[in-house]
Parts: structure tokens; sequence; C-alpha cells
């Protein structure tokens, strides 16, 4: 497997809610227990490069994500400094994963082929809220980002090792 970080992105706090210091989460990980009651993560304010231990005090799901507390912040007025942060996970707690599931830090960097044409290199694997997850692709040379759908359909080989990701032909006309 392509070398772990040293730190991998599970989440980033989208708002406070309430008055009590309860943080609505964005999570980027689809193991939702990385929020659960007593879980240790690290946050990382904005605009700051030290990552601080943290440990959840309490949590509750909700239709918009994980609602959490944090330990030590008690009030919406603790809490407020954490708006924005982002919360990781030490890259050696990752779990492995089946065949065909990546993790983004693998995809990115990768080039992208479509037969023997070089289409660029992938900066970013993102979700849609409203459609299938995607590959922006930097074709170099100032032109725009390409965002290739990264479905079955449409990727036809992805080589974590090789740092390759071949596209089916013709898909970008």
């Amino acid at each position: 497997m392509r070398s772990v970080p040293d730190w991998v992105l599970v989440g980033m706090i989208k708002r406070i809610h309430g008055n009590q210091g309860e943080m609505l989460v964005k999570p980027l990980t689809d193991r939702e227990e990385r929020f659960s009651e007593g879980s240790e993560l690290y946050v990382m304010r904005k605009r700051e490069s030290e990552r601080v231990k943290v440990r959840i005090a309490a949590f509750r799901s909700s239709d918009r994500g994980p609602l959490v507390m944090l330990a030590g912040y008690n009030s919406r007025g603790e809490a407020e400094p954490l708006f924005g942060a982002s919360l990781f996970v030490p890259g050696e707690e990752i779990d492995p994963l089946e065949d065909g599931a990546y993790y983004a830090f693998q995809i990115e960097g990768c080039l992208v082929y479509e037969g023997d044409k070089l289409l660029g290199t992938v900066t970013k694997l993102a979700e849609s809220v409203k459609a299938n997850p995607y590959i922006e692709v930097d074709p170099g040379e100032e032109r725009p980002l390409v965002l290739i759908p990264f479905i079955s359909q449409v990727i036809k080989e992805v080589d974590v090792e090789g740092q390759r990701i071949e596209i089916i032909d013709g898909f970008l006309g």
C-alpha cells in the first residue's frame, strides 16, 4: 500500500450547536464510531499547525451529521474557537480497506490516463452530496481542472502502487 501519512483527516467542525459547547461535525470518514463517546481525536484549528489531542465527551446523531461535545469545552464560548477546525487520527490507526476501496491519500497524486494519453494528475478525491464521488484532475499548462466520476463505469483500473488510474476510452470525447 502507498505509504500512510502521519495524519488522516476524518472530519471538520461545521458549526457550534447550542450553548453547551456541542459541535456539528462534517464526517470525512465512513466510520461514524470515530466520533463516539470516549474516542480520542486530534484537533487543529484554522491557520494553526499544532494538533491537540481531544476526547469525545458526548455524541449523538442528527440528520445533519454527528453532534459531539469535547471534554473541556463546556460552553459555546469555549467551543467557538474550534469552528472550522479539522479533526484527525494518527495514520497508524486507519484500517486496511477491501479490494476496490481507496483512501483519498492513495488516489491523490496518481496520473490519469485514457489509453496511452496522459490526462493529468489527481489533485483531489471529492465527495458530492448530490452525485457520485469524483476525482479532480489537473491537466497542467494552466488548463482548467477536469472532473471525472470515480465510478466503475468510468474508472477502468486503479494501480495505487504504480500511482496510475486508467479511465475508459472515449469518456472525455
